[in-house]
């Protein structure tokens, strides 16, 4: 229901919100999408944390760019984090 919801609203699926993080962060969204991802954010709670804590992920990882974060630590941080993420 909720996802019907946000179309009717214009809005953007959680799920495509969450495909956008990356891109969102790097400044490539176009306007229109960028400002649909932000309004997203403000009427979406569970989306909001999910992109604090990837944000704060990157932040850490940009910070110390000489680590190398072993891929299967990448994956297991992904996997918890979209196991408590609720995309309905």
């Amino acid at each position: 229901m909720k996802h019907i919801l946000m179309k009717l609203a214009g809005m953007p699926t959680c799920e495509k919100v969450n495909s956008f993080l990356g891109m969102y962060l790097d400044d490539e969204l176009s306007e229109k999408d960028r400002t649909s991802f932000e309004r997203h954010l403000a009427k979406c709670g569970t989306c909001t944390r999910y992109f604090e804590q990837y944000r704060a992920t990157v932040n850490v990882v940009r910070a110390e760019s000489d680590v190398q974060v072993p891929d299967m630590l990448v994956e297991h941080t992904l996997e918890f984090l979209r196991s408590k993420a609720d995309f309905s």
